[in-house]
């Protein structure tokens, strides 16, 4: 029997998640938390093979960093990130930290229960990208990976000054690039941009950084 041990901060989701393992068939829950900070101990004192690590837990880490110490510490356990929000860094973040699939609740076209038998016969499940989002009269599609970076800043509340230092550019060329979003996404300003941009989760201020 897999081992497995599942961790969302949202009760509904674990309690979903939950079923899924035991309803599965070959698999075995052994853990199921909300928060991340308490994965160690639990693979400590028990056999984990396969980690459900949702990328929200009520901890003072997010699910990716936890991931990426317990791929360091368990070698061998298999980790799938899961998660409901579009966050745009959130692939490449879990990619970095070493887990083994991506999951995303909501869009994935894959039900979890493949996922897990996917990663647990040692192939990988991935999403092509992050899912687009409606931002404006455009959607994420259509901006570019420096305007995302760009955009970033903005949410966190950077002036242009700020983001200029940040990212190593010239102001006026962080200027460019803001009037190039503002264009492309039809908003006033850069508030309303970042409450919107913020408001449908594709970049969480601060949070993960």
């Amino acid at each position: 029997m897999t081992k497995v041990l599942v961790i969302d901060d949202q009760r509904i989701a674990r309690e979903y998640m939950e079923n899924i393992v035991k309803n599965g068939g070959d698999y075995e829950l052994v853990g199921s938390l909300s928060k991340a900070d308490l994965a160690e101990t639990v693979c400590r004192r028990s056999r984990v093979d396969l980690l459900l690590m949702d990328v929200c837990t009520h901890s003072t880490k997010d699910g990716i960093d936890t991931a990426s110490e317990l791929r360091r510490q368990f070698p061998e356990l298999k980790i799938i990130v899961v998660t409901s929000m579009v966050e745009e860094s959130f692939i490449k973040r879990a990619r970095e930290a070493g887990a083994d699939s991506f999951w995303y609740k909501d869009v994935s076209p894959e039900d979890l229960l493949t996922v897990m038998d996917a990663t647990m016969q040692g192939r990988q499940i991935w999403p092509a990208e992050t899912p687009a989002v409606k931002i404006g009269i455009t959607t994420s599609n259509d901006l570019t990976e420096t305007e995302i970076k760009v955009l970033r800043l903005v949410c966190e509340g950077l002036e242009y000054s700020e983001i200029a230092e940040r990212l190593h550019y010239t102001k006026d060329n962080v200027k460019y690039h803001i009037r190039n979003i503002l264009q492309k996404t039809g908003y006033a300003n850069k508030t309303q941009l970042a409450i919107a941009v913020t408001g449908k989760q594709y970049i969480i201020p601060k949070l993960f950084d």
